[in-house]
């Protein structure tokens, strides 16, 4: 058996504990166990901390992002052929037949105009790897000027109702 004792920081004994220690008969195992005893107790007294999350990635979204987005999860530029992933701050375009991620665009496409260009929101995972879908969906740049406009007014329309509703 050993006993645990609690005592304040001028030795004030507030408290005492009983353990049961079958078979430790070496001194090093005893010094483990009560170790192992005080980390347990410490784990009881951690502090409480948020269990949520939101889905809302506003302040993370780029300054040439859409108006009116609460989340957006990837930005796929049809013009240049190109996605940016929110959460990870990166663009992924093809290179040699492999996608590349970088924190910059492309060395061809850096003179494209990221708050003037084509964006349209795609909120599922691994965008990119529907690229010939979104290709084909979101065509070319002067298609995509009345997708972006009808997406943004939608996404609007969504919010206000939520806010009502809410």
């Amino acid at each position: 058996m050993l006993l645990l004792r609690y005592a304040a920081a001028d030795g004030t004994v507030f408290g005492n504990m009983v353990v049961p220690v079958p078979h430790l008969k070496s001194l090093h195992m005893k010094k483990i166990f009560i170790c192992f005893a005080l980390c347990l107790l410490a784990a009881f007294f951690k502090p409480a901390s948020a269990q949520f999350s939101t889905n809302e990635n506003i302040k993370d979204q780029p300054k040439w992002g859409l108006a009116g987005q609460k989340y957006v999860e990837y930005y796929y530029l049809p013009d240049i052929d190109t996605y940016y992933y929110v959460p990870g701050k990166q663009f992924i375009y093809q290179s040699g037949g492999y996608w590349t991620f970088s924190s910059r665009l492309s060395k061809a496409n850096r003179s494209y105009d990221l708050r003037g260009g084509n964006k349209v929101v795609i909120n599922e995972p691994g965008a990119y790897r529907y690229f010939a879908e979104h290709k084909s969906k979101y065509g070319s740049s002067s298609s995509n000027v009345a997708v972006q406009k009808s997406q943004t007014d939608k996404n609007i329309k969504r919010q206000d109702s939520e806010k009502t509703s809410g």
